[in-house]
């Protein structure tokens, strides 16, 4: 591309960051899940490459679950790298930045091949860079990043289709493979969904030949599908695994039931119009009949765009009609059960059941709005003089600018970089201990008996107050965990889930059983907010005063395979901490296990590592509390053993007489497996651009 021809795709690649210009600053985006989900996910994998060591566990959520194989922190995304070189707050405003710069450029090609002039296709990347369902990702880190890889995908696809080959399809399985890897589940829907469109759409070159190129057109889709798999396969495989045992999978929490809750709410459609005509969402978290914070707090594509989108609907450029059709199916899909297509297409689709939050399906319209104003823009640029482009197209970048650049501003809010470094006041007495200590755990007990301390009329402000009462996972970024965390994360287990359920009866109610439930997992403290007396609810942190260990010996078991009885005998004696409660028969071994004691124990991102004693003569019983998929590769003094499951969802293990090391990690094998073969796809990918750069090579 030559230096004039690329001005038009710099200038609009400017006017997109211009909305994020306090990045260039010492202030850090805070807005949405960053602080309390996303910053802290990614802290966790640069604290371990500090260390040299591999992340498998994060320490700090529900005591430890597993990280590189699972799917949160999109560990296997490339650029992660930026954590590990830059400081937290600074990594993440490039990660937003170089995502967006790849997002305009993506949607350019894609309007390119659409046929758009660059000056065209500039302004298509401005439109939806600017459109609200991107803006709305911004605080989303997985999935800006796949959204993202979503114009590449298009574009590579629409090559694929029109000239199937080895490259179109080795290009269109790179961007697949990546978007596989960015972890974001509701992506791989909605790359699926445009590839058909691509699929069906395009016409064959030349005609007489629609069957049989388009079927050649499939072989295509069909080997960079393939091909995308297995370069993904370092997240897709351990990231299967994780979800089937997970409340996604089956006999999980998720359903077509569980999987329309909290959709777009219909009284909100006419936002697809412009912004504030429900609510100002960049200034309150509550509105009448919304009572919960949008996922897409923005859903329009912009004035000035929906006048291009018209443009687009008019004209007769390719994918008009698919574009119209995706726009108005992503609009139903979210709309949830507030029409029959949800449900339909669920039934045709199962997996979408899996997928939380309807709303999100939004971004499919919001993608195929730009399609159609890329469309407009092409059609408006083809019918001006060259003279005229040069008056009009600057004209309208800026329009477009002045429409979308408050909205895409005040959804990026900043704070001050020492909210990721100073600790909050609230964590002064619970310090975390020294070197490999396990860090020290509370309870969030807002998080099951609410208390109405949020102004939801004021979103910076409750902002501010999810801050102050330490709403997880924020406490961790200075190390400090969480115990029975509450979330819906993709890979939660079905136990924590079951524990999630339990609490949200039992804490409500009163009474001693869950501050007791939570001292048997080993938490330090709880918090827990109170009303003052100017009638402010205030957090207050409350140490347990006899806090257990959460790695300690048992001096008795309670172990049958009737799971039900082994919970009532639980909750008759009151979650006893020095007792076991394991929910499958142990055959000869006693209710009174022999004494034991850790000598040392080394808590790191690796894994964790103990030097025990047992006294014996006979076995003694350690208890983990630590959700047992995060210690399923277990060796006693080198050899694997089994652990036992303990605790309804945490774990245990059997150690016989004497001194021994134990390590125990969650389960290694998909990771190392898909490791693998990600990296023979990536070896193969170089293979074939090589050759297909040589002169004289094959096209």
């Amino acid at each position: 591309m030559s230096v004039r021809r690329a001005l038009p795709l710099l200038g609009a690649v400017l006017l997109a960051l211009l909305p994020y210009r306090a990045f260039f600053t010492e202030r850090v985006p805070v807005g949405r899940d960053l602080l309390y989900y996303f910053y802290p996910l990614k802290a966790h994998l640069a604290e371990a490459a500090a260390q040299g060591a591999v992340p498998w566990v994060d320490r700090y959520r529900w005591g430890g679950v597993p990280l590189l194989g699972g799917t949160s922190a999109a560990a296997f995304h490339p650029a992660n790298v930026l954590f590990v070189v830059l400081p937290l707050g600074a990594a993440m405003k490039a990660w937003i930045l170089l995502h967006l710069v790849l997002l305009v450029a993506g949607f350019a090609a894609f309007a390119r091949r659409l046929g758009a002039g660059p000056g065209a296709a500039a302004l298509s990347g401005l439109v939806f860079a600017l459109a609200g369902t991107t803006v709305s990702v911004m605080a989303f880190p997985r999935e800006l990043s796949a959204l993202a890889l979503l114009p590449w995908l298009a574009a590579y696809a629409l090559d694929a289709v029109r000239a199937p080959s080895v490259r179109t399809s080795a290009a269109l399985g790179l961007a697949a493979g990546l978007l596989v890897l960015a972890a974001s589940p509701e992506h791989l829907f909605f790359a699926a969904a445009l590839a058909l469109a691509v699929l069906l759409a395009s016409p064959a070159p030349e005609r007489g030949e629609t069957r049989p190129h388009r079927l050649r057109a499939l072989v295509a889709l069909a080997a960079a599908a393939a091909f995308a798999v297995v370069l993904g396969a370092a997240a897709l495989l351990p990231g299967a695994a994780s979800a089937f045992r997970s409340i996604r999978g089956p006999g999980g929490g998720m359903g077509e039931g569980a999987a329309a809750l909290q959709p777009l709410a219909p009284a909100r459609l006419v936002d697809l119009l412009a912004d504030g005509l429900v609510a100002d969402w960049t200034k309150v978290a509550a509105a009448p009949g919304i009572p919960d914070y949008p996922y897409l707090p923005s859903l329009t594509p912009g004035r000035v765009a929906w006048l291009l989108v018209l443009v687009g609907l008019a004209s007769r450029g390719p994918l008009r009609i698919a574009s119209a059709i995706l726009a108005l199916s992503g609009t139903l899909l979210a709309l949830g059960g507030a029409t029959p297509f949800f449900h339909v297409a669920v039934r045709l689709f199962p997996p979408l059941a899996s997928l939380r939050y309807p709303e999100r399906h939004a971004t499919l319209t919001g993608f195929a709005l730009a399609t159609l104003a890329a469309l407009g823009l092409a059609r408006l640029e083809a019918a001006l003089s060259p003279r005229l482009r040069r008056i009009a197209l600057p004209l309208l970048a800026a329009a477009i600018l002045l429409d979308r650049e408050s909205v895409a501003r005040r959804l990026s809010p900043m704070e001050d970089g020492s909210v990721l470094t100073r600790p909050p006041a609230l964590l002064e007495p619970l310090r975390p201990g020294p070197g490999d200590a396990p860090p020290p755990r509370i309870f969030h007990r807002d998080l099951y008996a609410p208390v109405p301390a949020y102004d939801l009329s004021d979103l910076a402000a409750a902002n501010a107050t999810g801050r102050a009462s330490l709403v997880p996972a924020y406490a961790s970024l200075f190390g400090v965990g969480y115990v029975f965390e509450k979330d819906y994360d993709l890979s939660l287990s079905v136990e924590a889930f079951e524990w999630q359920r339990l609490l949200t009866r039992a804490v409500p109610a009163g009474g001693p059983l869950p501050l007791r439930f939570v001292r048997a997992a080993g938490a330090s403290a709880v918090l827990a907010s109170e009303k003052g007396e100017d009638g402010r609810f205030v957090p207050r942190l409350r140490r347990i005063g006899d806090a257990a260990s959460p790695f300690r010996f048992a001096d008795r078991v309670v172990a049958s395979d009737d799971a039900r009885s082994v919970f009532a005998r639980f909750l008759e004696d009151g979650a006893a901490p020095g007792t076991a409660y394991v929910e499958t028969a142990l055959p000869g071994f006693p209710a009174l296990p022999a004494a034991g004691r850790v000598l040392r124990l080394f808590d790191r991102p690796s894994g964790l590592v103990l030097e025990v004693e047992v006294d014996g003569p006979g076995e003694g019983f350690l208890m983990l509390w630590r959700p047992k998929e995060a210690l399923d590769e277990a060796t006693l003094d080198g050899r694997g053993v089994a652990v036992t499951p303990m605790g309804f969802g945490f774990g245990g293990l059997r150690v016989p007489a004497g001194r021994h090391a134990i390590s125990l990690r969650p389960d290694t094998r998909w990771v190392k497996i898909g490791v693998v073969m990600s990296a023979a796809a990536a070896a193969v990918l170089l293979l074939v651009l090589a050759r297909r750069g040589r002169p004289g090579a094959a096209a």
